[in-house]
């Protein structure tokens, strides 16, 4: 998380006193997106800092609550638009955002879980490698 925020200037302008960090909900929702991004997509923080502007602003509109919202990013000429799964789009990244509404949801305690939760910001598992012992 904080390679995540020294990375992208976007979110250390308005940080807290200290090592504690409040973040707004149109922030965890960013950070969420842009995990994803990474994880799924091996897109770099570079290319993600060239729409962090926009994703912002995309997120943070008001909008109704839509089960086939989704996001269209394209880094190149860097947008962000809202869009809906059953649009056609003719170019760009598109991220439905129900499963990480719902994730984000059940994290901050709006949604009961059904089982235990990981959010996912950062490495979430960690593989145990197997040791021989030598044994006389």
């Amino acid at each position: 998380m904080r390679a995540l925020l020294r990375d992208l200037p976007a979110f250390t302008g308005d940080q807290g006193a200290g090592r504690s960090r409040v973040f707004t909900r149109v922030e965890l929702l960013a950070i969420a997106v842009i995990s994803f991004m990474e994880q799924r997509y091996g897109i770099k923080r570079a290319a993600i800092g060239t729409i962090l502007d926009q994703l912002l602003e995309t997120l943070q509109v008001p909008r109704e609550v839509d089960p086939y919202a989704c996001l269209v990013i394209i880094t190149g000429v860097p947008s962000v638009s809202y869009a809906q799964l059953n649009e056609t789009v003719s170019e760009g990244l598109v991220i439905p955002l129900a499963p990480i509404f719902d994730r984000l949801d059940t994290y901050l305690g709006v949604k009961t879980p059904q089982s235990q939760v990981e959010i996912s910001f950062g490495p979430s598992s960690i593989w145990q490698i197997p040791t021989r012992s030598s044994r006389g």
